[in-house]
């Protein structure tokens, strides 16, 4: 799961900004529209990252710490047999 998570994170900004810069590739790169154009994609793509980040791979604080104490008893339970 989390390598279809990590591929999710590098294919979705990829195509956002690939796409991006196919479509503008006629535009003059430093003209206004092209840069807020592309400064654009790159937002959206890094808030995409974030999300997908946050989704699929984060483990919030309490679920670490309810995986250590399970592992905290098992040991106590294994050094008691």
């Amino acid at each position: 799961m989390k390598g279809l998570a990590y591929f999710l994170i590098v294919l979705v900004p990829a195509l956002i900004i690939g796409t991006t810069v196919y479509f503008t590739r006629n535009w003059v790169p430093t003209s206004l529209p092209t840069i807020v154009a592309w400064t654009a994609a790159w937002l959206i793509s890094m808030v995409l990252v974030t999300v997908l980040y946050l989704g699929l791979i984060h483990r919030p604080n309490a679920a670490r710490n309810q995986d250590s104490k399970e592992a905290e008893q098992n040991k106590g339970e294994d050094q008691q047999d």
